[in-house]
Formats: structure tokens, sequence, C-alpha cells
């Protein structure tokens, strides 16, 4: 028979005593599995750590305070105070506070993204003033707020005029509800 010769010889597996051959296949075994187990171990932390150190992109945005939209919305979408209220319903502007707890509810976030995408929607006499649902207790007990994404139109002496949920649907709900 052409081909590759095979010595008898070296097939003959008796001259390992007792059982020593399947003892050195099962360390062969075993070390190529704590090789293949340990090497896939160090790439995949390896991978996670690489991913982690990379810079994340950011993107620094100056404002552009002559851009009317960008003026129209730093002045008229502002964290409440007592004197931001004051400053709203002066010349009989129409103030609105916005109970919002952005960093957790899902429709707060939703309307802050709609304000700040479409705010030249919003009259030109009307102020929202975002109030931290969090932290601002005071006023959660005075407009008797019971949960987030609850939006008040005021008078210029705090007085509630009306209210209403948006649902995350900011402009479309202020603009239904505003008086």
């Amino acid at each position: 028979m052409k081909g590759i010769r095979v010595c008898n010889d070296c097939l003959d597996l008796s001259s390992l005593k007792g059982g020593d051959h399947m003892k050195s296949q099962h360390v062969i075994l075993g070390a190529f599995i704590v090789l293949v187990v340990g090497g896939g171990f160090f790439y995949i932390k390896n991978q996670s750590a690489s991913t982690s150190q990379q810079p994340s992109e950011v993107s620094i945005t100056n404002v552009d305070t002559k851009d009317s939209k960008a003026t129209n919305i730093l002045s008229r979408y502002l964290d409440y105070s007592s004197d931001n209220l004051a400053k709203a319903t002066a010349n009989n502007g129409r103030a609105v506070l916005f109970f919002a707890a952005l960093k957790w509810c899902p429709s707060c976030q939703q309307a802050d993204k709609d304000f700040q995408a479409n705010f030249e929607k919003v009259p030109s006499d009307a102020t929202i003033l975002k109030v931290d649902y969090d932290t601002a207790k005071d006023l959660k007990q005075k407009y008797a707020i019971t949960m987030q994404d609850t939006f008040v139109q005021v008078d210029s002496d705090g007085k509630e005029i009306t209210r209403w949920n948006s649902g995350g649907e900011g402009i479309k709900t202020l603009l239904a509800n505003l008086k």
C-alpha cells in the first residue's frame, strides 16, 4: 500500500504500565481545558477593560447668545426660583411650573427634550419654570402635587390657574392647556 507508513511499535501503547496512558491523556486534556478557559477569561477581561478605557467622544457646544432660539430657551425655560417666577409673570406674562424628576422619570425626560427641540412653538409670553420634583417638598405641598410630569400654570401671586400632566408630550399639552 502506497502512502503513509505507520510503525506498529508507535501505535503500541501497551508499553505504558497499568493505566499510565489514560492518566497522561487526562493530564493533557485537563491542561488544554485550563488553557482554553483561562485564555477566554483573559480575552474577555481585556476586551471590557479596553472598551471602558477608551475615551468617549465629548461634544462641547457653545451657545451663541445671538441665536434667537438659544436666547429664547435660555430666558424662558428656567429652573424655578421666586425671582424667576416674578420675572415670568411681570407684564402679564404667563408662568408654568413643570414638576419634573429629570434624573429618573421617562415622561419628564421626554417632555424636557420636546421643549428643548421645539421651544419656538411656546408662546412668547410664556415661561416654563422647572421644579425639582424630588426636592421641592414645599411647592409640591402648596400645589398638591402627587406625581411628576405635572404642570401648573400660576398667576403673579403664585395662585394656580390650571394644571395638567403631559405624558411626555410637553409642547402639545402646554399649547392645549395654557390659559
